[in-house]
């Protein structure tokens, strides 16, 4: 059964979309800035963003798992003592 994501969990989602769409634009400004710092700034910043928007991204998703699992053990363990 899948439930709705929580408050938490969408929240976190969102601060990791938000990263990510902030260094696809820092990428996408400084590919047409024609200046040596353009590849500081497209590794550095834009590549710091995007690498954090991820990582965000995958312990929100791991969160929301282990949070699922847990209420299916709790709610397996709750219909396992009522049939005894």
């Amino acid at each position: 059964m899948t439930q709705p994501l929580s408050k938490v969990a969408s929240r976190k989602l969102r601060i990791a979309g938000t990263f990510i769409l902030a260094g696809l634009i820092v990428e996408a400004l400084s590919l047409a800035w024609n200046h040596p710092l353009a590849m500081v700034a497209f590794l550095g910043v834009g590549g710091l963003f995007l690498a954090l928007g991820v990582v965000i991204y995958l312990l929100a998703v791991l969160a929301f798992s282990k949070s699922d699992q847990s209420n299916s053990v709790d709610a397996a363990a709750n219909s396992a003592s009522r049939q005894v």
